[in-house]
């Protein structure tokens, strides 16, 4: 699968956040309105935090790299993630700064976000410095979630990652101005796998279902995912037929983050070189068992939790199917 020096090493970059969650309102509240609740959590947030502790947890070695600031959010943060088996070796330190913050406040039906970049700002520069493109290369894959400022940009470092023997995903994240961009489309090909949700992926390829878009987005070479939600997942590898999972069984209290925990399960078994049936059920193992309390990581399974379910799975004979 790859020529990298590390290749059971996992690299997640990308944006980080500390997550403020206030969920199962009531009501959402209007202007000049207060609305209390004791549903409260603080959490790790940003794409790729979720992602590299999913996996981390599964016994994945892994790696985060991020601009952190130095507040005590960014201490906190980077405390309970190495603490999970996530290295953060590779992540700045910028004492001119503080972490990026988001607030979700929820209702089981709807919800809302408010967001502080923050350091998050910095981070694509760091990205694309040489000196770290050429150290995030020695790992087996690199796993993006980030929306940048160049797709171009990124175009060039993910080819220079691939020439280097690493493989490559992104999870492209909501960004409705990205599918009108020729560069967004060249970056989609570069990739070893490319992960959507079914809103994402029909808007960027204009397509009427996740199975047309997972059409648009397949190819020859590379993996395409499109997560479905409480429907479970589709995928398509080498432009084969399509692969289609059911979601776990989980009594779901908060689903933030749920999707950057299904990649942690897939690229874990994707990179053991397991089926794309078998990396999907991880996926919606991972990302189902992170929906039971608020927050993307203070669910997710351990190793042996994971592993119990996934024979679960196998005894009940749950397994993909594939259609045209």
């Amino acid at each position: 699968m790859t020529g990298a020096a590390n290749p059971d090493q996992l690299v997640c970059a990308g944006e980080f956040f500390t997550d403020l969650i206030f969920s199962d309102l009531e009501e959402l509240p209007s202007l000049g309105q207060e609305v209390k609740t004791d549903d409260f959590a603080i959490s790790v947030g940003g794409g790729a935090a979720i992602t590299a502790t999913a996996a981390a947890l599964l016994g994945r070695r892994t790696e985060l790299v991020t601009v952190w600031g130095s507040s005590v959010l960014d201490r906190e943060a980077r405390t309970l993630l190495e603490a999970s088996g996530v290295s953060c070796s590779l992540a700045e330190i910028r004492p001119d700064l503080r972490c990026g913050v988001t607030v979700a406040v929820s209702t089981r039906q709807d919800r809302y976000f408010l967001t502080y970049p923050g350091a998050s700002r910095a981070v694509e520069q760091h990205l694309l410095e040489e000196e770290n493109l050429e150290r995030i290369g020695r790992s087996g894959h690199i796993h993006f979630a980030l929306t940048p400022g160049s797709w171009g940009a990124f175009r060039k470092a993910v080819r220079q990652l691939r020439n280097s023997g690493s493989t490559v995903s992104w999870d492209l994240g909501w960004n409705p101005a990205a599918g009108r961009s020729p560069a967004f489309r060249d970056l989609c090909r570069e990739l070893d796998v490319v992960f959507l949700n079914e809103i994402e992926a029909c808007k960027y390829s204009d397509a009427r279902s996740a199975r047309e878009a997972l059409a648009y987005f397949s190819h020859v070479d590379n993996t395409v995912v499109i997560k479905l939600g409480a429907a479970g997942a589709l995928a398509s590898q080498s432009a084969s037929p399509p692969v289609c999972t059911d979601a776990l069984d989980v009594e779901a209290v908060e689903s933030t983050g749920a999707g950057d925990a299904f990649n942690g399960g897939f690229l874990h078994a994707w990179m053991a070189r397991k089926s794309v049936e078998e990396a999907l059920l991880a996926g919606n193992v991972c990302g189902g068992l992170s929906t039971r309390s608020p927050g993307g990581v203070s669910a997710l399974p351990s190793r042996s939790e994971f592993d119990q379910q996934m024979r679960g799975l196998e005894r009940l004979g749950v397994a993909g199917s594939r259609g045209e």
